[in-house]
């Protein structure tokens, strides 16, 4: 038996071969075995005796040729009853292997609950009311299940040479906080107690969530809890409310306290009556923000947002149907983006985006600082080699060098702390500049008079109104292009 090099490559599904092979002697019975094994074509002879083939003796034949997996009993005891001679019929072929699977966590809960993205409406305008920050679970509910990795089969070419198939993984044990395994099936886990659960890292974590399902008023008056805090009702004015980590409030906000860890989310908004005050180290979602004072570390966004401050380490957006900006001092240092500033009135309205100019003071600052620290420095270091000097110049450490030196450490160890702490300030700062390059104040609507747009250090009040602009800070001015 020969293999052929220049055989074709499309047997498969063939149950007739082409018999045009000239290596092959087509006055003699032979097997062919195609490319990696994975198929044997029988070509036979008729006997000089004019008897048949038995389907044994063709099982034979291939045993000799080393063909002794997948064979196809069907066609050859169809070639021995039928006497099928001079062409080539597939009697094996490969036994596939079967591929495994990997280990894999079945989650029942919305494991991507932190993208934090409102719904948007056909109509444009922006539901605030589908954001939801809390996963929340009963004692016992089941969070997560886990699926073994299951082994693959292995295959088998013609020739009984095995096919491998690639190795299975499985995953380690979930791990988390607040989670148990069922008694009854150690893959699937279980909410220890009620809360919110959490997915990050690859880990579950359940927390504890306060909830009120009415509304806060003044007899309640304030409200601290470390985890997350979720209210059903409206916030009346004078109210305080603290929470750890994310605060979602589904109904109207009044003039109140607000402060969280996390998010803060207004479903409805805040009508601060020029007293309210938001406090967050995340981003803030609200319908409406009007006459309050916000300060986030992430975005701030909103549907409208009317004569209030607003203080965004990230980016201040206008979503929504309206999208509109009127009055007040609005700063993003990512930049601001809204479909309309101010209105027909002219009602002053200042956005700056960047970089804070105060920010850019303490950074010459600490620059200068930071000098002045590296020659003083340089002055005590100095003092060191003229004491060292001294005490080897004198054969020994007198009392007074002695002491020299001591106040020579002391001043040198103080001054290590400050030059830590200006590069800690310096750090931050520099920090704080990067993210703020490259702000732009984008309106993809009206842009009224009486705005006034601020990018790092630069400021233009809008002389007329105008449509569809973009403005960044080029070279220390404030450049404007048309939105396409």
């Amino acid at each position: 038996m020969t293999d052929d090099k220049n055989k074709p490559k499309d047997f498969q599904g063939a149950d007739v071969g082409d018999s045009h092979f000239d290596t092959y002697d087509k006055t003699k019975t032979y097997v062919r075995i195609t490319e990696n094994n994975r198929q044997a074509w029988l070509y036979l002879c008729p006997k000089t005796d004019g008897s048949r083939y038995t389907k044994n003796e063709l099982i034979e034949l291939l045993k000799e040729n080393k063909v002794v997996a997948g064979l196809n009993e069907d066609n050859l005891i169809a070639m021995a009853k039928k006497k099928v001679y001079e062409r080539e019929i597939k009697v094996a072929e490969y036994i596939a292997p079967k591929e495994g699977t990997d280990g894999f966590y079945e989650y029942f809960f919305d494991i991507n609950r932190g993208q934090k993205k409102p719904m948007i409406r056909e109509d444009g305008s922006v539901d605030y009311q589908s954001m939801n920050m809390v996963n929340s679970v009963q004692e016992g509910d089941v969070l997560a299940k886990y699926h073994p990795a299951v082994d693959g089969v292995p295959g088998m070419d013609v020739r009984g040479v095995e096919i491998p198939v690639k190795p299975v993984k499985n995953l380690p044990v979930l791990k988390g906080k607040g989670i148990i395994t069922a008694s009854e099936a150690e893959n699937v886990y279980l909410a220890e107690h009620e809360g919110k659960v959490e997915y990050r890292g690859g880990k579950i974590f359940l927390n504890n969530v306060h909830r009120i399902t009415g509304d806060v008023d003044q007899l309640i008056g304030k409200i601290e809890f470390y985890g997350d805090v979720l209210i059903a009702g409206n916030v009346e004015a004078g109210t305080v409310i603290r929470a750890g980590k994310s605060l979602t409030i589904e109904g109207t906000v009044e003039a109140a306290d607000l402060t969280a860890g996390g998010d803060i989310i207004l479903k409805r908004g805040i009508q601060g009556n020029q007293k309210a005050q938001i406090v967050c180290a995340g981003d803030v979602y609200a319908d409406f923000i009007e006459h309050t004072k916000v300060q986030a570390r992430g975005n701030v966004e909103a549907n409208i947002i009317l004569n209030s401050h607003i203080e965004a380490d990230g980016k201040v957006v206008l979503t929504g149907k309206k999208g509109t900006l009127i009055g007040g001092n609005v700063h993003g240092t990512k930049g601001i983006d809204c479909k309309e500033l101010g209105n027909e009135a002219e009602v002053k309205t200042v956005v700056h985006a960047g970089c804070l100019p105060e920010v850019m003071t303490k950074q010459r600052k600490l620059l200068k600082e930071e000098e002045d620290l590296k020659v003083e420095m340089e002055e005590i270091l100095a003092g060191f080699m003229d004491v060292e000097g001294k005490i080897k110049s004198t054969g020994g450490k007198t009392p007074l060098l002695a002491l020299q030196l001591n106040s020579l450490k002391e001043r040198k160890a103080n001054l290590d702390e400050k030059m830590a702490e200006c590069k800690e300030e310096l750090t931050a700062v520099n920090a704080y500049m990067d993210k703020a390059k490259g702000a732009t104040v984008k309106v993809e609507g009206n842009l009224y008079k009486g705005s006034i747009i601020c990018i790092d250090q630069c400021k233009m009040p809008v002389a007329g109104n105008t449509m569809y602009m973009e403005y960044r800070n080029i070279s220390g001015m404030i450049a404007g292009n048309v939105l396409i």
